[in-house]
């Protein structure tokens, strides 16, 4: 009878680690993938800034401002400011330090309306028609 005793809570125990290594090793999982996507964007907006007919990097945000109006959104998050212009279906984002002397794009990157970064040169060239950057 205690044979059976200590059997059952043997099983019981490794029954309630089998959960724990599965959900570990889901989270390793969903780790990878989140850092494989980031990886991804990475390159894509290396070459949406490589295709670029138009090249943000360095300019100040009076040099934007007057070439592309007001900005949809502009957001501070930490020493980073953001500004967003919107067209028919794409998303601008600027990217600039606040802690610099002058504060100059950093990064900019182009997106689609559900937020998705625009990995063709088609695309790109549809949103620089959209912003009237090309004709």
């Amino acid at each position: 009878k205690v044979g059976a005793v200590v059997k059952d809570r043997v099983e019981e125990t490794i029954m309630k680690k089998e959960p724990e290594i599965i959900e570990d090793k889901t989270i390793v999982e969903e780790q990878q993938i989140i850092t494989e996507e980031k990886e991804e964007e990475k390159i894509i907006v290396k070459t949406q800034q490589k295709m670029a007919q138009i090249n943000f990097i360095g300019k100040k945000i009076t040099e934007v401002q007057s070439q592309m109006g007001e900005p949809k959104l502009s957001r501070f998050d930490g020493s980073v400011q953001t500004l967003r212009y919107d067209s028919t279906s794409c998303r601008l984002f600027l990217f600039f330090n606040v802690n610099s002397n002058t504060k100059k794009v950093e990064h900019f990157e182009f997106r689609d309306n559900l937020g998705e970064l625009l990995n063709t040169k088609q695309s790109l060239e549809k949103c620089y028609r959209e912003y009237k950057l090309i004709s």
